[in-house]
């Protein structure tokens, strides 16, 4: 009776060329702010956080691009880049895409939901407490009509959420708009 060995072979590394694995950021950062440092290199396809099995942020991120060209210079440009204090590590995706409907995330969700989003807000007041009437104010004034909301869009760019600008942004708004 002949008997044979067995070699298990190693799997090559798949490489998706437009995608980009990003660490090294804050973990409490909210997906939208990475997504919009990301957009720096390109138009970014989807964009998502990585959290463990309790659905805490693990400051890991998959980035998709829309082509090789915007990946790469994701990599060229966004590598060693700061946000939020912290330095950006931005390398080629190896590997199949994660699941976005992981139980990590589930639970994420599940303890957002739970906590009524209250550590975003808290964060985000915490960091700059002159900041929060302002940002008050804008989204009052934008929830009183669809054409006040308009204004603020146009106003403001591409980054809509109040919460995202400076304060000088704000003020200038705030006075040019007569915002109550």
């Amino acid at each position: 009776m002949a008997t044979t060995t067995e070699t298990k072979t190693e799997q090559p590394k798949t490489v998706d060329p437009v995608s980009v694995w990003v660490t090294g950021f804050p973990k409490r950062l909210d997906w939208m702010e990475l997504k919009d440092h990301m957009r720096q290199a390109g138009e970014v396809a989807f964009c998502e956080m990585l959290y463990s099995q309790w659905g805490e942020p693990r400051g890991m991120a998959f980035v998709q691009y829309k082509t090789e060209a915007e990946a790469q210079k994701a990599k060229d440009t966004l590598n060693g880049s700061q946000l939020d204090g912290k330095t950006l590590q931005v390398s080629e995706w190896t590997g199949k895409r994660p699941n976005w409907n992981s139980k990590g995330r589930q639970m994420h969700e599940m303890w957002a939901w739970w906590n009524n989003g209250q550590w975003k807000k808290r964060r985000r007041d915490e960091a700059d407490p002159v900041k929060a009437p302002l940002i008050q104010r804008i989204k009052n004034y934008q929830k009183a009509s669809p054409e006040q909301k308009e204004s603020w869009y146009a106003f403001c760019g591409e980054i809509k959420d109040p919460a995202r600008h400076e304060a000088s942004k704000l003020e200038a708004f705030i006075n040019s708009h007569s915002v109550p």
